[in-house]
């Protein structure tokens, strides 16, 4: 479990929108038959209420009980415990539902400097954005994930990778207003911490991949072309090494802190293989000690300090190689 900070600035969308249904007199509600969800359960049927592709409809069902959220009983399958609303595409009799979801906190990705990228890099630019979106639906819902300054071109890739998407992202050709924003850059003259993501609204991420080619200083020109002056980098232990760098991995970083989950936890629970294995690599090098046979050589104890990352036994043999680090037991 992550230790949780006094209070979280973000909960879970549908805490509220349960609560807003049991204030609407809804105590149980019955799912439909293959309901999908990739999140938890009640993320889902807030998520999908809102996105308009389910109403909640009076109308007899039946079914089990799969979970009771905010006072509200949810029933799935078959069963004979009985639900007086359903969740379906479509009724005669909806719900009307007063709740209005979050505004903020916003994450803002910017693709002012699209025109820079390569063909290559733009589909893997939209290929981010769309998985930032699923890690956005995972806490809050799509209207708090903005695209800004964004071309025809991307919303012609965006619809080339997800067909038929039904979304309710905020894409926009230029800036909206901003009332506290801060554009997350690995090379910003201040530290991004806890208490940065508490202070503030709009958290911006430069939409910029550069597998093709080197951006150099990007999301600081970024910056200077939307007219944000703070930029915060995000370290690892005072380290930028084993940092994800990916737009959903920051995304969901900055989602995790706000959830109450401490900074580095948060960025622990997004590294990918590749970000661990660098960093311990990094580590590694740091504690070794050259041998005679050109290798570095590292003892168990200086290797498990090390690995704080808390790496599985594969990883740490992959960075060993890659580090081209040698396992030595006993005084050298």
């Amino acid at each position: 479990m992550y230790g949780l900070l006094a209070v979280a600035r973000v909960q879970p969308l549908w805490v509220s929108f349960f609560r807003a249904l049991a204030e609407a007199g809804v105590d149980v509600l019955c799912l439909p038959p293959h309901f999908k969800c990739r999140w938890e359960l009640p993320q889902c049927v807030a998520l999908w209420v809102l996105l308009g592709r389910y109403q909640i409809c009076r109308e007899e069902g039946r079914g089990r009980v799969v979970g009771v959220w905010g006072g509200v009983a949810v029933l799935a399958g078959r069963g004979e415990e009985r639900c007086s609303w359903v969740l379906a595409r479509r009724c005669e009799e909806s719900l009307r539902l007063d709740f209005q979801p979050p505004e903020k906190p916003r994450i803002m990705v910017d693709l002012s400097l699209w025109h820079e990228h390569t063909p290559g890099e733009k589909h893997e630019l939209v290929e981010q954005i769309l998985a930032a979106l699923n890690v956005v639906r995972g806490v809050l819902w799509d209207g708090v994930l903005w695209v800004t300054n964004a071309p025809a071109e991307f919303l012609q890739l965006l619809d080339l990778h997800a067909r038929g998407l039904i979304h309710g992202m905020k894409i926009v050709g230029g800036l909206p207003p901003l009332s506290s924003p801060v554009v997350l850059d690995p090379e910003g003259d201040c530290l991004f911490t806890e208490e940065v993501a508490y202070s503030h609204d709009e958290f911006i991420i430069g939409g910029i991949v550069d597998k093709e080619r080197t951006a150099k200083s990007g999301t600081k020109r970024l910056a200077q072309l939307i007219g944000v002056e703070k930029r915060c980098r995000i370290e690892l232990r005072g380290s930028r090494v084993g940092v994800p760098d990916r737009i959903n991995k920051i995304t969901e970083i900055v989602l995790k802190t706000l959830s109450g989950v401490p900074l580095e936890e948060a960025i622990l629970a997004a590294q990918a293989k590749r970000d661990r294995v660098y960093r311990l690599m990094w580590e590694i090098q740091k504690r070794a000690v050259r041998g005679p046979d050109g290798r570095l050589w590292i003892t168990p104890e200086a290797l498990a300090e090390a690995n704080w990352l808390r790496a599985p036994p594969e990883e740490v043999e992959l960075a060993l190689r890659k580090a081209h680090a040698v396992l030595i037991r006993g005084p050298s």
